[in-house]
């Protein structure tokens, strides 16, 4: 039996010292290197013995996080801690590096250079690092600077390790031929006239990854003959001018992908998400109508997302194209429950966005009473929505049976909006994104 805690063996002193970390996860570096103002409690352990220090060094220096980096003092001060530490570096796992770019100015280096010589350091000396993170910084991709940094890294034990780009805006890559972009991510690529399809492909063969496109509703679709690894979602995707087999093997060729913002003038029927939604609606024939933004155009279109190996839309304007009998309120309930099916289950992380119009009459007859009963029962996990010009119907109607003509509330474009958003609030407590209606001359207020 263990009379003190020296008796214990290695594991069980490694786990009781893990467990002290639980809650303080990693080691913050301000000014005094490796040193915490708020004491780390392994930190403390630590300094106990040789044993204890032994097995807490590489717990403490798992995650090292180091704040901030904004003058050149702060940059020779975190060389100058690798250099004295290098029986440490190599235990840290996961290293944050918070560069304030800012505020960062120096007088006798460069920020370009400051940066490239920390990145270096860094990369040739923890050799055990697994994760990189570097909050604030904002590379220039193409920049001379960048090779002798892509140069270490390529060079690093671990294949972990990602240097993200927030934006290729500069696809400018001279200085960058003949060298691996293989642990290179841009989070995002923006299609402008300084980054050509062309300029793309050859960073794609150097290995490059893209998270996301933005294309910006350019209608020449030679982009989608290319591979881009690691590609999570695509915005302002026309694609008018794909066939629906492309298009699969385009879905096909990017498993990662997850969802779809089309561009407003996005029209085409043949694409997987369409065909599946028709198919869904049947025996209903519905349009996509196009959601009207002006102050923010770039929402303007609707969204698809993946759901297990299907596309289904989350942000859509449906127009039912059915001719409905006049007092039919239960065709229109069905239609209703229809949509409600052919869209995906909400979750915390997928919210919905729904638009819904009628081709036919129904404002004509239908109650506002009945329709938010109809709302309730079908749409009851919606978070935001747009009903089109057959409120303004309904409510207008209602209102012209209680007010007189000429009164202050027949001054509102929609009377009786507002009561009528307050019970359809009440009656579904989901509704926390916008939700509009439009008016007869076809302009969407915000309820």
């Amino acid at each position: 039996m263990a009379t003190s805690l020296e008796d214990l063996p290695d594991e069980l002193l490694h786990r009781i010292i893990e467990s002290l970390d639980l809650y303080q996860t990693y080691l913050r570096m301000y000014y005094k290197p490796f040193r915490d103002p708020n004491s780390h409690s392994v930190d403390s352990v630590s300094l106990v013995s040789r044993r204890l220090r032994r097995l807490s060094l590489p717990i403490l220096f798992r995650k090292v996080t180091i704040h901030y980096l904004d003058h050149v003092g702060l940059f020779r001060c975190l060389m100058e801690a690798f250099k004295q530490n290098t029986h440490l570096t190599p235990l840290i796992r996961e290293l944050t590096i918070n560069f304030n770019a800012d505020r960062l100015f120096c007088r006798d280096i460069t920020s370009e250079e400051l940066v490239t010589l920390v990145l270096i350091d860094v990369l040739s000396r923890c050799t055990g690092l697994e994760h990189l993170d570097l909050p604030g910084l904002e590379l220039e991709f193409g920049r001379s600077y960048l090779r002798p940094i892509l140069e270490a890294l390529n060079s690093h034990p671990s294949d972990n390790i990602r240097l993200q780009f927030k934006e290729l805006y500069n696809a400018e890559s001279n200085n960058l031929r003949s060298i691996s972009l293989s642990r290179v991510i841009c989070q995002i690529w923006v299609v402008r006239r300084d980054c050509s399809d062309q300029e793309m492909k050859t960073l794609l063969a150097q290995g490059l990854s893209i998270q996301s496109i933005q294309r910006n509703g350019y209608i020449d679709d030679s982009w989608m003959d290319m591979t881009y690894p690691g590609l999570t979602k695509i915005g302002g995707w026309n694609g008018n001018e794909r066939s629906l087999q492309s298009t699969i093997d385009f879905l096909l060729r990017h498993p990662l992908l997850e969802k779809i913002n089309l561009d407003r003038a996005h029209e085409c029927d043949m694409t997987p998400w369409h065909v599946a939604f028709a198919s869904k609606m049947y025996p209903y024939s519905v349009k996509i109508g196009k959601r009207d933004f002006p102050e923010a155009p770039q929402i303007e279109g609707n969204s698809v997302v993946k759901i297990g190996e299907e596309w289904l839309y989350s942000d859509v304007m449906v127009i039912f194209q059915d001719g409905i009998s006049h007092g039919d309120v239960k065709t229109v309930e069905t239609m209703a429950r229809t949509l409600s099916k052919a869209l995906p289950q909400p979750s915390n992380y997928l919210q919905l966005s729904v638009g819904i119009d009628f081709l036919s009459p129904v404002g004509k007859y239908l109650t506002s009473d009945d329709l938010i009963s109809i709302l309730t029962r079908n749409m009851g996990d919606i978070w935001s929505l747009d009903l089109g010009k057959f409120l303004s119907d309904i409510l207008i109607r209602e209102c012209s049976h209680i007010h007189e003509p000429g009164s202050n509330s027949q001054e509102h474009p929609i009377p009786g909006l507002k009561s009528f958003s307050k019970r359809l609030k009440q009656a579904l407590p989901s509704l926390r994104g916008l939700t509009r209606a439009q008016t007869p001359q076809g302009e969407w207020i915000d309820w």
